[in-house]
C-alpha cells in the first residue's frame, strides 16, 4: 500500500498516481502504515512541512554501502587535498586496486555505523530549501528512509525487520565545505514495507536536476541489512513507532562522489527544482529550491 498526506489527512495511493484516494476501506485504516503516519502528523501550520506525510520522532542515518564511503572519501579529497588525489590515482592506476586510505576504518566492518541528527529539520517535496550563507558546496544524497512502526528494545534483525512500516525516498542535503547535513526531506509517497522488502536488494535511483540526469544509482552490496542496522541500535535502548533511519547514501547517490561541486555557489545560476527519481513504483522526490545553487 502507498500513502501520502493531503490536507492534513493521510490518504492512500492508488494506482500509482493522482491525489489519491480518501480513507475508506477497513484494510486502509487497519494498515500498519496507516496509523504510524497518523500517530505522527506534520506541523500544519508551516508551510514548509505541512505536506510531510509524517514528522519523525527521532532521526538517524546509517552508512550501508562501502562503495559510496570510498566515492565520497575520494571526492573530498579530490576537492580538498588534490595533491593527494594526485597520489592516489598514481596508485589506482598502477595497481588496479583502491587507494587504502579511502576505505572505512575497522569499525565501519563490525557494527553499523550512524549518526543522529534534528528529526525536526525536515522539509516536505516541493518545500523551498535555503543554501546558508555559510555553504560553498551544496550536496544532495540519495537515500531510502525507512519508518518503524513497532517498538523495539534489543531485538534481533528478523523483529527489526518486521518492525519496519515503511520506506520512502530520502535526500540529506549536505554543506561539503563544512561536512555537515543542513536539511532533509522525505518523499510525499510512503510505501508499505512489504512492497520494498522482497526487491530491497535491486533497487535503482536517479538524480534529476533542470530536467538532466546527473546520475544514477542501485543499492548494490549492503555491508548490514536495514533489519541488522536498526537491531543494532536498539540494543539497550527503546525505540518506538514513528522513529525514522536513512539507508547512507546509495554508490553514486550523492554529488561529491564524483568531486562535481567545484566552483563557488555565488557563481552558479540558481535551479528551480531538483528531483530524485526513486522506482517505488513510480514516486518521485521534488525539491524546488528557488534561491539556492547546486553545482555540478
Amino acid at each position: 500500500m502507498k500513502f501520502h498526506r493531503v490536507n492534513n489527512e493521510v490518504v492512500e495511493l492508488r494506482n500509482g498516481g493522482g491525489d489519491g484516494t480518501s480513507i475508506s476501506s477497513k484494510e486502509a485504516q487497519t494498515h500498519g502504515l496507516f496509523k504510524v503516519l497518523q500517530d505522527n502528523p506534520p506541523d500544519a501550520s508551516d508551510p514548509l512541512k505541512r505536506a510531510l506525510p509524517f514528522q519523525p520522532r527521532s532521526y538517524r542515518d546509517f552508512m550501508l554501502f562501502e562503495r559510496h564511503y570510498y566515492n565520497a572519501a575520494s571526492g573530498m579529497i579530490q576537492l580538498y587535498k588534490p595533491a593527494i588525489a594526485n597520489i592516489a590515482n598514481i596508485f589506482s592506476r598502477l595497481t588496479g586496486l583502491d587507494f587504502p586510505f579511502f576505505r572505512p576504518h575497522a569499525l565501519w566492518y563490525e557494527q553499523p555505523i550512524f549518526y543522529q541528527s534534528n528529526h525536526l529539520a525536515f522539509y516536505a517535496d516541493h518545500a523551498p530549501v535555503h543554501c546558508p550563507k555559510y555553504c560553498e558546496y551544496l550536496d544532495v544524497e540519495l537515500e531510502l528512509g525507512a519508518l518503524l512502526g513497532k517498538p523495539l528494545f534489543n531485538a534481533t534483525p528478523e523483529e527489526a525487520t518486521a518492525a519496519i512500516a515503511g520506506f520512502c525516498v530520502f535526500n540529506d542535503f549536505s554543506a561539503r565545505n563544512v561536512q555537515m547535513a543542513e536539511m532533509s526531506c522525505i518523499s510525499s509517497a510512503v510505501v508499505s514495507a512489504d512492497e520494498i522488502l522482497p526487491r530491497i536488494n535491486d533497487l535503482t535511483g536517479r538524480v534529476i536536476i533542470n530536467d538532466k540526469t546527473v546520475s544514477e544509482c542501485k543499492t548494490g552490496k549492503w555491508q548490514f541489512t536495514i533489519g541488522e542496522a536498526i537491531a543494532h541500535v536498539s540494543r539497550g535502548t527503546r525505540l518506538y513507532p514513528g522513529e525514522f533511519f536513512g539507508s547512507g547514501t546509495f554508490p553514486d547517490g550523492a554529488g561529491v562522489e564524483r568531486a562535481r561541486f567545484r566552483k563557488p555557489v555565488q557563481q552558479q545560476a540558481d535551479f528551480k527544482e531538483l528531483v530524485i527519481f526513486y522506482p517505488l513504483n513510480g514516486y518521485t522526490i521534488r525539491q524546488l529550491v528557488p534561491t539556492s545553487r547546486l553545482l555540478l
